[in-house]
């Protein structure tokens, strides 16, 4: 009997236990990207070079291979094409408009509406760049907003606004595909990320997390911890919120990543999505914490199997997420610690010499990461701060 098949639309580094955890669901796999020879290629058995963007030819292809499920992890801009697909095949998925309240900044905000209006930040959509100039040319304390392309992910075109407002808006457009983009109050204190698990309409709040970021971008990430340092009250708070944000969108199942900020004890979320969180942590980092597998549950509930959730307190054990910082310049020589980097959960690192490390502005900037975890929080502090040395870089 042939092997069922499954269509995963991207084939980034991110994609891979997506598609190895297919493979030993005993699926075979079908891998779409815009790129010609992504990472998960060589582990699929079928691939075909399709933007991921493009619903249509994803689509087209989805029907020549004749697929009988189809999914994405940890890519936004892949969701609402995986919606479209499972909508027009019959096949299992969140529904396209749904797909929409968790990939469109605009759609989502309004989505929520009045019912959770106070736990938004003061925000304006605009799809003209000379609208949007021309708003923040009335503003008088400019540097107090930011601006986000309404459909980017990875904080692609996102930046707080500053003297230099008019070229920023230009890239946050140019990153939304002229689609348009949120001009949105500037929320301070710290920032926090939801993982969660939705099964049959009920929601599993796995872990939070406490989130630090590069000086050069305060919308980038640098570091994430789960070190068992935040206020059991406030968990309980967020917990309770990214649940009703959650049913309020309609999502019904699968993973979400949801990133809140906590502000003068209010909370507001910044956004939410219907996948599994980058950097390993819906793959490696919730299984290690919790001993739950969502991308395992994720593909099984495609598949038509009734689940059964079950996880542990993920502050029982620890982890520690960091994304490397090093001084912007052409690499002439890479040194590495390959014994000390053995010891990491998960080591990427996508440099290699006559490089050019750039200041970091957005996700693509950032030349990889590690993820240290284990039952001691005092040895999860001591690996990080080791792991950060494992990588010495001479420039030119």
């Amino acid at each position: 009997m042939a092997k069922k098949l499954i269509h995963i639309v991207g084939g980034g580094f991110n994609q891979l236990e997506l598609v190895k955890t297919a493979k030993r669901l005993g699926l075979a796999v079908l891998v779409t990207d815009c790129f010609a020879n992504p990472p998960c290629k060589e582990f699929a058995d079928f691939f075909e070079q399709v933007d991921t963007t493009n619903k249509e030819l994803t689509l087209e292809v989805a029907k020549k291979h004749k697929i009988n499920y189809v999914t994405s992890d940890q890519t936004d801009v892949a969701m609402p094409t995986v919606a479209y697909v499972a909508e027009m095949l019959g096949l299992k998925g969140t529904g396209y408009q749904t797909s929409l309240n968790f990939t469109n900044k605009y759609i989502m905000r309004k989505a929520l509406g009045s019912a959770l209006a106070s736990n938004i930040p003061e925000n304006y959509f605009f799809d003209e760049v000379s609208a949007a100039t021309n708003f923040c040319e009335g503003l008088a304390d400019v540097d107090n907003y930011l601006v986000k392309p309404i459909n980017s992910q990875g904080s692609k075109g996102v930046s707080r606004l500053s003297k230099d407002y008019k070229r920023l808006i230009k890239t946050a457009f140019d990153e939304s595909k002229e689609r348009g983009v949120m001009i949105e109050k500037f929320i301070g204190g710290f920032e926090f990320s939801v993982e969660a698990f939705v099964n049959e309409g009920e929601v599993h709040n796995l872990t939070l997390t406490k989130k630090y970021h590069y000086a050069s971008n305060p919308c980038i990430d640098e570091r994430n911890t789960y070190l068992g340092d935040i206020d059991l009250d406030l968990e309980k708070e967020i917990f309770a919120l990214n649940s009703k944000i959650i049913k309020h969108l309609g999502l019904s199942f699968g993973s979400t990543h949801a990133e809140y900020k906590v502000d003068k004890n209010k909370i507001y979320l910044i956004e939410i999505a219907a996948r599994g969180a980058g950097g390993s942590i819906a793959s490696h980092i919730i299984p290690y914490l919790t001993g739950f597998n969502p991308t395992e549950a994720l593909i099984r509930q495609l598949m038509g199997e009734k689940i059964t959730i079950k996880y542990s307190d993920y502050k029982q054990k620890y982890a520690s997420l960091r994304f490397f910082n090093f001084t912007p310049g052409i690499v002439k020589k890479l040194y590495k610690d390959e014994a000390l980097i053995k010891t990491a959960l998960v080591f990427n690192f996508d440099i290699k010499e006559g490089d050019t490390i750039k200041v970091v502005r957005d996700s693509r900037d950032r030349p990889g990461y590690f993820v240290v975890a284990g039952e001691d929080r005092d040895y999860v502090l001591k690996q990080e701060k080791m792991l950060l040395s494992s990588i010495r870089v001479e420039y030119c």
